[in-house]
């Protein structure tokens, strides 16, 4: 008999705790509440649930701060954050990491 080695991994809420919030904002807040009578219906209340979640609702994992708030103080603070995100420099960013790896 040929025994099958199995390699699994946890799943449930533990797994990504980030995504698995969201996930429950999402269900809780939009889904569970609305009833959508079309498919442009449910893009137009996702839409007004997303910009609130991004815009308006502070986080406390970003310091009660707005993620739109919270991207513009990393702006400000790394002069953009998409530098801040990827390095587009290779010496620059060589120089970045030597520094770090000190």
């Amino acid at each position: 008999m040929l025994s099958k080695e199995r390699h699994q991994t946890a799943t449930g809420p533990q797994q990504n705790a980030f995504i698995e919030s969201f996930n429950g904002s999402l269900r809780d807040e939009l889904l569970n509440e609305e009833i959508f009578d079309t498919l442009d219906d449910a893009r137009r209340k996702l839409a007004l649930w997303r910009y609130d979640y991004n815009a308006v609702r502070p986080h406390s994992s970003l310091g009660n701060q707005t993620p739109l708030q919270a991207r513009r103080a990393l702006e400000q603070f790394e002069g953009s954050a998409h530098g801040a995100l990827a390095q587009t420099e290779t010496h620059d960013y060589q120089n970045q990491t030597r520094r770090l790896s000190l």
